[in-house]
């Protein structure tokens, strides 16, 4: 008589869990924005068939669903060149931010093309696809021993073309070279 009532019990327990409401609501702290996986130290490489073509150092990585954050990072990229196959460009800053091709850096970012031209920055958007750098900020540089100052840097990687607004270009007339 005892496991009939148990099982009628059962019986009775299982059709109102059937048609019983479930609500589904999602916490708001699962809705935030969360890390999902984070590196201390870090070093990216990224190859082709032939080289090495990117290099990416850090002190910490965090990727979230949308995006890449990167603190005291530095990017190695294979710069185009007719001369020197191993040309680099190196960009730092004290913060970086990828989304998508897009990464911008924020905070004492410094472009280098090999040993010859240096940019400083306080913010620069650079695209992988296009490998074109811009910003709208100030900015100072040298090309060799001739310093730049300007304002709304553009700098196509791949076709070697500079433009600004507000420049001021001098130039070391003398050449001592000779």
């Amino acid at each position: 008589m005892a496991i009939r009532v148990f099982i009628f019990a059962l019986l009775v327990v299982s059709i109102i869990s059937v048609f019983a409401p479930v609500d589904n609501n999602i916490s708001e702290s699962l809705k935030k924005d969360i890390a999902l996986v984070t590196f201390n130290d870090s070093t990216m490489y990224t190859l082709d068939n032939l080289h090495v073509t990117k290099v990416v150092e850090s002190i910490k990585a965090v990727r979230y669903k949308t995006r890449d954050e990167m603190f005291e990072g530095t990017f190695y990229f294979r710069a185009k060149s007719k001369t020197n196959s191993n040309q680099a460009d190196v960009v730092s800053a004290d913060f970086i931010e990828k989304k998508g091709p897009t990464l911008k850096f924020v905070d004492h970012v410094v472009y280098n093309r090999d040993d010859f031209m240096t940019l400083k920055t306080d913010i620069l958007y650079y695209n992988l696809d296009t490998k074109i750098a811009h910003n709208d900020k100030p900015f100072i540089g040298k090309y060799y021993d001739d310093s730049l100052i300007g304002t709304s840097l553009y700098l196509d990687t791949e076709k070697t073309y500079f433009k600004s607004q507000k420049a001021h270009f001098e130039i070391d007339l003398d050449n001592k070279e000779q």
